[in-house]
């Protein structure tokens, strides 16, 4: 991936933030929660509310229909004192002066006969006598127990107790006496209506000042709570424009301020920053690459075009000899140019397959890894014969092994590890070249390839980064190379879902070991 391609990259990303920022009103989020959380808050009120309203208007009705039920067992009591034993049983006038006296205020009594004639009212200037001819009152299917109606009187409600009255026990049962009138006690419902509306109107009001505190701080702490959100918006907006145009990448440095709690907003600031950090170690790594790819190209090519510059000015004055070795030194140079492209164009192909690894792909094919070793390994040691080089490849122990992969992207991998132990494997004048050393074998689930050598070695100071991109340690500098050959490798395995890992000792060797899983 080049550094075009991630400034690119993290600019869309950030320009996609400042985009939802402006399609969206300001606060739509504060706004869209303190309606959903008010919407939630009006709910409970009006659910409490009810509740109360109810268990309220049913405890002073209970209340209402006690005051009635004991009004009618003295009305019933006085009544049967004025009863005759035979018919008509009623006096010519019913007169209760008793309850006349002691009436209750606001209760209401009278006596109808079965036929429905007022024989006695408590009031008897009232106009408001309830209305029998009611289907839901039928004087004849009355009994002991009260049967409640409420009716108009006075310009409000009243609650009335309809309670059948019998002829007098002459040894006859219960059940065989005749109905001969209703006994009717009204309780006036005006005091009590008025009491509920009362209760329902401070119920409202507090619950609507209850509702505007709720609001007023429900804005207040929603909008602390996230503050860390408008922060982020505003840092990825100034580095949206800072990065806009390619002006400049060290606007990526910036964060968000972490809130002291350990949230969910907490770990979207900690993942934010942390993509932010990501982002500039990926462009600081393009820079270096690009920077190191430059000098590198530049070698090659500053050696070619002098040699070339040289000829073409003074090649008729430069003697055969000198003219070979200039041409024999260009094409030496231009074959390490292809090279270096080469292996270029293989990281950024490999670079290229990994960002596409989440998508689904085909399986891989079944590669005998133990067969393509030791092909690899004698096809290297033709060619140290045939360079004259007294360097020997050992094979030790070799199991039988089977993976899912590339198996050109395997010998390239083995290809690279294997010229690298003899690259600093060669003696120099004074020492004997030593031996490198091919195992495969299996651990667990996976196939362990390792490559050791008896070379120079690599400092602990240089094992961390020996597999970064045109890095050479400084006992490798003496060495001819371009420092790909390595992060090629890297590159590959994790192509193939797989790691390497490397061990090291200045003076006496290194040992490389690349784990890929079994098929």
């Amino acid at each position: 991936m080049s550094l075009k391609s991630s400034m690119r990259q993290s600019r869309r990303f950030l320009h996609a933030i400042q985009s939802a920022r402006a399609r969206l009103p300001a606060y739509s989020l504060r706004l869209r929660l303190m309606l959903w959380y008010s919407l939630l808050m009006l709910l409970v009120l009006g659910c409490f509310g009810l509740l109360v309203s109810i268990l309220v208007s049913h405890a002073v009705n209970a209340d209402s229909q006690s005051e009635i039920s004991a009004e009618t067992q003295i009305a019933t009591a006085r009544i049967r004192t004025t009863l005759s034993s035979q018919a008509p049983y009623w006096p010519a006038k019913l007169q209760l002066k008793m309850l006349d006296t002691y009436a209750t205020p606001g209760i209401t009594i009278e006596v109808l006969n079965d036929q429905g004639h007022r024989l006695y009212a408590s009031d008897p200037d009232s106009e408001n006598t309830p209305n029998l001819n009611s289907p839901n009152l039928k004087i004849n299917s009355l009994s002991s127990h009260p049967v409640w109606y409420t009716v108009n009187a006075d310009g409000g409600q009243a609650l009335v107790g309809a309670t059948a009255i019998y002829a007098p026990a002459t040894g006859r049962t219960s059940q065989s006496r005749p109905i001969i009138g209703v006994l009717l006690v009204a309780k006036s419902l005006g005091d009590t209506n008025a009491m509920l509306l009362l209760l329902q109107s401070l119920l409202f009001l507090t619950g609507l000042i209850m509702l505007i505190i709720f609001l007023v701080f429900g804005w207040l702490v929603v909008g602390r709570t996230l503050r860390p959100l408008s922060n982020l918006v505003k840092t990825a907006s100034s580095i949206a424009a800072s990065l806009a145009y390619g002006k400049r990448t060290g606007s990526l440095r910036q964060s968000v301020k972490r809130t002291g709690r350990e949230d969910e907003l907490s770990q979207v600031v900690d993942a934010f920053n942390n993509m932010l950090t990501s982002i500039e170690d990926a462009t600081a790594v393009q820079r270096r690459f690009i920077a190191d790819a430059s000098h590198e190209l530049r070698a090659p090519l500053t050696t070619i075009q002098g040699n070339l510059s040289f000829l073409m000015r003074y090649i008729e004055g430069i003697p055969p000899a000198e003219r070979h070795t200039m041409l024999a030194d260009a094409y030496g140079e231009t074959l390490r140019l292809a090279t270096l492209v080469d292996e270029l164009l293989l990281l950024a192909r490999a670079d290229a397959n990994l960002g596409e690894s989440h998508q689904p792909k085909q399986p891989a094919p079944l590669v005998e890894l133990d067969r393509t070793l030791l092909k690899l390994v004698r096809q290297m040691r033709r060619r140290l014969e045939m360079e004259g080089s007294t360097l020997k490849i050992v094979i030790g122990g070799i199991e039988p092994v089977r993976v899912r992969s590339d198996e050109e992207s395997l010998r390239r991998i083995m290809i690279n590890l294997l010229e690298n132990a003899i690259k600093y494997t060669r003696a120099e004048e004074d020492k004997d070249e030593g031996d490198i050393t091919v195992a495969l074998e299996r651990i667990d689930n996976e196939a362990v390839l390792s490559v050791s050598d008896t070379g120079i070695g690599i400092e602990s100071k240089d094992l961390p980064h020996i597999f970064e991109r045109f890095y050479r340690a400084d006992l490798a500098r003496s060495r001819e190379g371009t420092g790909l050959g390595l992060a090629i490798a890297q590159t590959l395995i994790e192509q193939l879902d797989g790691r390497i890992t490397a061990e090291s000792q200045p003076g006496q060797g290194s040992t490389f070991r690349v784990w890929v899983p079994l098929a």
